[in-house]
């Protein structure tokens, strides 16, 4: 029950930080909000990791979340740009296919998925075609690229939630520091070495810091569920976070979806619950 209510909590925060970094994205630019957001979740995760006082696990336990941190940082990326060129209920749902990446490393470790979990594929990739086919309701086709960038945040976002379960299974408040302290110097040589333009203004920075504390405490939360929980169970909970990010788009942004589009997102969702609760 415990681990259900923090997954629950970690789809909570999950979907208002990617709300939030998706609405910045779109006034100013991704490595804007990365610029601000990430450092945020780092210092979050180290405020955390330092009250406890517990020392730091031994260095191979630490290279699966720092790599976890890495994939999760060009997720980020690629679903703020495909939030930047869609409709966030769109784009949203699709975010959701990561619960497959976790039920692939269970094949990988000799699992078998059931007839359940290949009725959640079919579902998946079913929606997602049905996406990208359809027009919004300013009858405009939904952009492959947006589509495709959304894929592969998906597929990133998969890689985080098994390194973060791997880590968890040690310390899961050192695993998300490493996490975010890996997503972080990914970011920061970017920035370093391509220097893109970064367009801020002080009213800025207060919704970017809470977008990456939201973001630490969603990771952590899953950290905690996956160690307490099965990770099938707690992967399905923690994708329930683009339900949030789409509510957020229609109660705040006014945004519309056409019947189609509706279906699909539907569809998808649907799948992931099949995929991990099979």
């Amino acid at each position: 029950m415990l681990a259900a209510a923090l997954a629950l909590l970690s789809s909570a925060s999950w979907g208002t930080s990617d709300f939030l970094g998706g609405i910045y994205s779109r006034r100013r630019s991704v490595w804007s909000v990365v610029a601000v957001a990430q450092p945020a979740a780092v210092l979050a995760a180290a405020l955390v990791v330092l009250v406890r006082g517990v020392p730091s696990p031994p260095l191979l336990a630490a290279l699966a979340p720092f790599l976890g941190g890495i994939a999760a940082i060009l997720a980020l990326v690629a679903y703020y740009s495909a939030l930047t060129e869609g409709a966030m209920g769109v784009v949203s749902p699709i975010i959701a296919s990561s619960a497959a990446v976790p039920v692939v490393v269970g094949l990988a470790r000799g699992e078998r998925p059931s007839m359940v979990q290949f009725v959640g594929m079919a579902l998946a990739v079913g929606g997602i075609v049905l996406i990208s086919r359809t027009r919004d309701v300013e009858h405009r086709r939904v952009r492959p690229r947006s589509v495709i960038l959304a894929l592969a945040a998906s597929a990133g976002f998969g890689a985080m939630l098994v390194a973060l379960d791997i880590g968890g299974d040690v310390d899961p408040y050192w695993a998300v520091l490493d996490a975010r302290i890996g997503s972080f110097v990914t970011a920061a040589a970017y920035l370093a070495i391509r220097r893109p333009h970064l367009s801020l203004t002080p009213a800025d920075i207060p919704g970017m810091v809470t977008s990456g504390i939201l973001l630490a405490s969603a990771n952590m939360l899953f950290a905690l569920a996956s160690s307490l929980g099965h990770l099938s169970v707690t992967a399905v909970l923690s994708t329930l976070s683009p339900v949030v990010t789409t509510f957020l788009a229609w109660a705040l942004l006014k945004e519309r979806l056409s019947l189609p589009q509706v279906v699909a997102a539907v569809t998808v969702l649907l799948g992931v619950v099949c995929l991990t609760a099979g």
